[in-house]
């Protein structure tokens, strides 16, 4: 005979219970649900809901989960997306307009208005321009960058509301989303599956690229647009909480055309960036997102990583050449900066375009400083427009349009201060500015 022993966990004080719960994630309660009336009650506690919701949000903090019923309500009706909200920041191989060159970086938020997750894409305009002779090269002439960098809301990259995916059955089925204002404009957002590192090639095209140091990447080539089955995770525990896939497409009926044909169909592919890549430090003050000047190309956004120096590194290569990292090598971002002689912070300094042109692209080094520190210095600066600044050796990325004959060529980067940049592009006789995007202020804008 088999007799029923209650459980160890049951038998524990109520407020240890709770505390235990705390740690467990949202699918793992949902299973302890199904396992006692006991533990069913203490499961669907709603503080365990709310904090789950709020560590989502971290931005709102007077957040409530009005219109819905309770936290555990809210945090249902828009599972399993959370995590582009927790995530936040988010980038993709393509742009909006199917371009593979250019792609978007797009801010993902949870709107309590209307109870729905939306991504929005960041976007930059110069500005008003001026001109400045540059006293230490008189025959090049400084064009003044001041942008305004704003989220473009009247066509989000994403939006979810309450219960869409409960009415879809499986994990590989792809979700309509309420976006496009423009008639005719729809798109389906699908959950990634992320491929193994010990899978990763040379060959193959992923996303990220490996020049960008993310947990996970996806394939993000295919020959009938991820239709298979197989690029979508089968249970949502092999869901990929760091990448996902947009696909769009115009839909057009009448004018002699059936209805329900597809027009111009094509997928883009988002990654998220690890906060560690991003933040700016005491030890690694460069560190962050910028949006740079690229003349007649417009503003584009770069990512800026500060290592430490490897005095063993070979010169930069492109993100085709560069050799493969199969795995998110977080020591290669924690590896300590060491401080400079005169109190800077030395370290290498690539600047990664998260947006790109019809040169150089997205995912692509658009520079690399070697050494910010006493190795790579050249002067400092005591020219008016850039008074004080350290002056120090750069390559710049150059490339014929498509991104033929890309090469490194001579510049140098002139450290103004912690939030302007400029590159003085040595062959081209050209200056060009960048400033840190203060990527907060955007998060907390509803």
């Amino acid at each position: 005979m088999i007799y029923a022993h209650p459980s160890s966990l049951t038998t524990l004080p109520a407020e240890i219970i709770h505390q235990i719960l705390t740690f467990l994630p949202p699918l793992s309660l949902v299973s302890l649900i199904g396992t006692s009336k006991l533990l069913r009650a203490h499961a669907l506690t709603d503080s365990l809901w709310a904090m789950f919701v709020r560590e989502c949000v971290p931005f709102q903090p007077e957040l409530g989960y009005h219109p819905a019923k309770s936290w555990k309500d809210l945090y249902t009706s828009l599972h399993p997306y959370w995590f582009l909200v927790k995530k936040k920041i988010w980038f993709s191989d393509k742009a909006h307009s199917g371009s593979t060159m250019t792609g978007n970086l797009a801010v993902v938020r949870y709107d309590p208005r209307r109870q729905c997750i939306e991504g929005l894409r960041l976007v930059a305009k110069h500005g008003v321009h001026s001109f400045e002779s540059w006293d230490w090269n008189p025959e090049v002439i400084i064009h003044t960058f001041d942008p305004k960098v704003e989220l473009w809301a009247d066509d989000p990259l994403v939006k979810i509301n309450p219960g869409c995916y409960s009415q879809h059955n499986s994990t590989r089925e792809e979700v309509m989303m309420d976006t496009g204002h423009a008639s005719g404009i729809k798109s389906m957002i699908s959950l990634c599956l992320g491929l193994p590192p010990h899978l990763q090639t040379n060959t193959m095209a992923l996303w990220p690229p490996h020049i960008i140091p993310v947990r996970e990447r996806v394939r993000n080539e295919s020959r009938h647009l991820f239709k298979g089955e197989g690029h979508r995770p089968s249970c949502l525990a092999d869901a990929s909480e760091n990448t996902f896939r947009v696909r769009k497409w115009v839909e057009f009926g009448g004018m002699g055309l059936p209805l329900g044909v597809h027009i111009g169909e094509d997928v883009m592919t988002f990654s998220t960036l690890p906060e560690e890549c991003y933040r700016a430090t005491k030890e690694k003050p460069w560190q962050g997102i910028w949006v740079g000047d690229y003349s007649g190309h417009g503003c584009e956004f770069v990512l800026l990583i500060q290592r430490a120096v490897d005095p063993s590194a070979d010169p930069p290569k492109s993100a085709s050449e560069s050799p493969l990292q199969n795995h998110y090598d977080e020591t290669r971002l924690t590896l300590p900066v060491e401080e400079g002689e005169d109190g800077s912070c030395a370290g290498r300094l690539e600047a990664i375009k998260l947006t790109g042109d019809p040169n150089v692209p997205r995912g692509e080094y658009t520079w690399v400083a070697e050494d910010i520190g006493s190795g790579g210095l050249l002067r400092i600066a005591d020219e008016r427009i850039f008074k004080g600044a350290r002056v120090v050796r750069s390559l710049g990325h150059s490339a014929a349009r498509n991104f033929r004959n890309d090469k490194f060529i001579p510049s140098q980067l002139i450290l103004v201060d912690k939030n302007t940049l400029a590159q003085y592009w040595e062959d081209f006789g050209h200056v060009s500015f960048y400033r840190r995007v203060h990527m907060d202020d955007y998060l907390r804008r509803l």
